[in-house]
């Protein structure tokens, strides 16, 4: 019997090569540039550290408020002060004397 000797090639043909080089490409698009891309993430990371920040702040504003509310509702001393201060309240048999600059 006679061995056949004929080469087959088993080459990818350019064109296959193209399309599949053109998809990964495609897949990889997002994840640069587009919504979810690393750039947007560290953009929002950032958002996230400024609105907590923020967050912190208010939150000690609001216990001070707090603390302050609960003292003027439970204490005369503390809501007779702030009518002296901001009010210019006086009691009885008292005078009160503005010196201006």
């Amino acid at each position: 019997m006679a061995r056949l000797t004929k080469k087959v090639k088993l080459g990818v043909p350019r064109f296959l090569v193209l399309v599949l080089a053109i998809a990964v490409v495609g897949i990889q698009y997002p994840l640069w540039v587009g919504k979810g891309s690393n750039a947007t993430l560290l953009d929002l990371q950032d958002q996230l550290k400024t609105q907590k920040e923020e967050n912190a702040a208010l939150e000690l504003e609001i216990t001070r408020l707090e603390g302050e509310a609960d003292s003027l509702r439970h204490g005369s001393e503390a809501l007779e002060s702030r009518a002296r201060e901001k009010l210019n309240m006086i009691r009885e048999n008292e005078y009160l004397i503005r010196i201006m600059p």
